[in-house]
């Protein structure tokens, strides 16, 4: 009778077999760990764009209306600039580099509204405080150096730390209807770096040039 011979693996073989799939997987393992470390630090770098992006265009869109006045066609041919938007007190102006104040004539109604928390009394701010933006709610301190507790939070402390925030407020004067009188163009530029609370090395940094709507008359 013939026997025959089944074929299979050798030892070797098996042990070569084994060192190849592990091989294979350890491949598999790092390929996944990059991939989900590439995903994580998108994710997290997409959190400090938006709050960054948030932040900047909140204060884009409040300091470009500084100065505006409801009714400033009532100053047309007096050579007058009875705006109180741009009175001293409540004109645009920079603290430390890192603080803006301003006004606008929020309601339209011709008139700067007394301080107050019950409504819009027309005076805003922002500023860097303990590594957050900040800005000025109804009703209080209408100056830079006012308690930490009497601003908002713009940004969330939990997520991103603010690193430095930078106001420069520029001003090119033009003379008008006469050597006297001058008419003042303004604009501010804003840079605001921030990183993530759980990831220092997610950083970045949005800088915005604001051409202030508003010029001053100068009389």
């Amino acid at each position: 009778m013939h026997m025959t011979k089944h074929a299979g693996f050798t030892m070797v073989e098996l042990l070569i077999a084994l060192a190849i799939n592990v091989i294979i997987l350890l491949a598999l393992v790092s390929v996944f760990s990059t991939n989900l470390s590439h995903f994580t630090k998108t994710t997290s770098s997409d959190v400090l764009n938006q709050q960054l992006e948030t932040a900047m265009q909140l204060m884009v869109n409040d300091i470009r209306r500084a100065g505006y006045w409801g009714n400033a066609k009532s100053d047309l041919g007096t050579g007058l600039n009875n705006n109180p938007f741009m009175a001293a007190g409540v004109d645009v102006s920079v603290t430390g580099g890192n603080c803006i104040l301003f006004a606008y004539d929020y309601n339209n109604d011709g008139t700067l509204s007394v301080i107050t928390s019950a409504s819009d009394d027309e005076r805003y701010g922002f500023r860097l405080s303990g590594n957050i933006l900040q800005t000025r709610p109804w009703g209080a301190s209408f100056a830079c150096n006012a308690a930490s507790s009497a601003w908002e939070n713009v940004t969330d402390p939990t997520l991103v730390k603010i690193t430095a925030l930078s106001f420069t407020l520029n001003s090119t004067t033009v003379p008008v209807g006469g050597v006297s009188k001058t008419l003042s163009i303004r604009s501010v530029d804003i840079s605001i770096t921030g990183q993530l609370v759980s990831d220092a090395t997610v950083t970045k940094t949005l800088t915005q040039h604001v051409r202030i709507l508003n010029d001053k008359f100068v009389p």
